[in-house]
């Protein structure tokens, strides 16, 4: 097992893994060594380690365990400086909604055949494939992309096919990261762009967008409501038509709550 980060390359998907209990870990360790295109980079033991050994070797996916000590697999996403594709293993089905609403990639309910492991890991490349793509792409044509003075956002540029739609950052309701695109919603369509979350998130912060989850930029000015949700987080409600609701993190509920001074 190499403890070094190295460069992706097409052949390797570089995967990390953490769980708590050692008979688990055996068993997933032996069945990634039988994928001759996955490179495990590191494994983890607790919540706390597994932070750790993300942000510094910043694999392609990571399985997690759900529980595990002192921080579990559902709370550390929101602890980690770096994000890869995450996919859950655990032995409880009760956590799943909670795992997708974290953007999870998959779900792997244990015991888990390798047939299902190997099921997860083929979305996860797919998944990964497409980041890359989109990141090429917004590199060639950034600059092309956004109108900016002094760092702050004064349009957004979705492009589809031959038509080019200049959106107003202020009627925008929120915006939403799906399998590696950035989808704006102005109350009647969800509008492609071309910058990833992180980068609208910074281009965007003077136009009363904040970032309530690792999925969700949403704009303070559209929102109508908030409820308190399970496990110290909110759920948003935005002033459009069909109520959309949005789940924070905790990290991002606690980020609104200080904003907003509740």
């Amino acid at each position: 097992m190499s403890n070094k980060s190295q460069p992706n390359t097409a052949a390797k998907m570089r995967v990390l893994f953490a769980d708590d209990e050692l008979p688990a870990r055996e068993k997933l360790s032996h069945q990634l060594s039988l994928m001759e295109h996955v490179d495990v980079v590191g494994m983890a033991t607790n919540g706390k380690e597994a932070i750790t050994l993300i942000n510094e070797l910043k694999p392609d996916v990571v399985l997690l365990d759900i529980q595990m000590p002192e921080i579990n697999g559902l709370e550390l996403i929101d602890l980690l400086n770096y994000q890869p594709i995450i996919i859950y293993t655990t032995a409880y089905d009760q956590f799943a909604i909670e795992a997708f609403e974290n953007a999870s990639t998959d779900y792997l309910l244990k015991p888990f055949p390798i047939a299902r492991l190997k099921k997860a890991l083929a979305k996860a490349q797919q998944q990964l494939e497409q980041q890359r793509a989109h990141c090429q792409v917004n590199s060639q044509e950034h600059e092309q992309t956004f109108a900016l003075t002094e760092n702050t956002l004064n349009k957004l540029i979705s492009k589809s096919g031959e038509r080019i739609f200049l959106l107003s950052p202020g009627d925008i309701k929120f915006i939403k990261s799906e399998q590696g695109n950035s989808l704006a919603w102005n109350g009647d369509t969800f509008h492609h762009l071309s910058d990833t979350l992180d980068q609208l998130e910074h281009a965007l912060v003077a136009k009363n967008f904040v970032r309530i989850h690792r999925s969700y930029l949403v704009n303070v000015d559209h929102i109508k409501e908030i409820q308190r949700w399970f496990n110290g987080k909110l759920m948003v409600i935005v002033n459009d038509d069909i109520k959309s609701e949005l789940s924070t993190s905790r990290a991002g509920a606690d980020k609104l709550k200080q904003l907003l001074h509740i």
